[in-house]
């Protein structure tokens, strides 16, 4: 009688150990698959996200200072500066008496100052000296005239300095701080202008006066000399005797 043997036989455990085999692969290709590679996990750096939040910050700030002082002044006198200049220049350009533009002082100098006066009669050195007098009313007027108008031009400037100087104040930006500096370079430019307009009227002026003395004084003695060069006329002789009754 035969008697099983407890022993398994080299056929039958083969195939157990083929499966054995399978599973364990398959759970390691299962537990590969769950974990992530080491180059695929993702590491959270607290340190390092510090650094990136406060460098985005950083350039923020640094574009909202690079916006703040682009940013233009909303004060500006341009206009009103440009047409006080303007009028300035037109006080100049308008000038009477004495001539402002070296051609005008030649001519106006050969016809009312004349240097050399042989040859000129009395009426000639009479109608100079009348020409002269209306010349020099011209040009006293024409400085009280600049003098008028720098007095009024001079009203809107103080208004401009105060406004510049309000904008200089309150600049948030270069950009508004310049050109605020550059409105009170203006409002200066506007008083040295002024100042040169009434220098150059209150010239001509003591200009005029002084040639006109001069030629007056030229003129005076030109009349004596030929008033005392010319040959006095004989008198008439009367017709009675003066001295017929000089015994009585």
């Amino acid at each position: 009688m035969l008697t099983p043997s407890s022993t398994p036989s080299p056929d039958r455990s083969r195939p157990n150990r083929r499966l054995a085999i399978l599973a364990a692969g398959l759970v390691a290709v299962s537990l590969l698959a769950a974990a992530p590679a080491p180059a695929q996990q993702v590491v959270f750096d607290p340190r390092n996200h510090i650094e990136n939040a406060l460098q985005a910050a950083r350039q923020l700030e640094s574009l909202a200072n690079e916006a703040r002082s682009l940013a233009a002044s909303p004060y500006s006198h341009l206009v009103q500066s440009s047409q006080s200049l303007h009028d300035m220049a037109e006080l100049a350009r308008t000038a009477r008496g004495l001539a402002s533009s070296i051609n005008g002082l030649e001519r106006q100098f050969q016809t009312l100052y004349p240097e050399d006066l042989t040859g000129a009669d009395l009426l000639r050195l009479l109608e100079q000296g009348q020409a002269r007098t209306a010349n020099a009313r011209r040009t006293a007027e024409d400085l009280a005239r600049t003098a008028a108008e720098l007095e009024r031009l001079g009203q809107g400037r103080q208004a401009r300095l105060t406004g510049a100087l309000t904008a200089s104040e309150t600049a948030t930006g270069q950009t508004a701080a310049v050109q605020s500096t550059n409105q009170l370079l203006a409002v200066l430019a506007e008083d040295m202008a002024a100042l040169r307009t009434l220098l150059l009227a209150q010239s001509r002026l003591l200009a005029e006066q002084t040639a006109r003395d001069a030629a007056d004084r030229a003129s005076g003695d030109a009349a004596r000399r030929r008033r005392w060069a010319a040959t006095a006329p004989r008198p008439t002789a009367p017709a009675f005797d003066p001295l017929s009754h000089a015994d009585d």
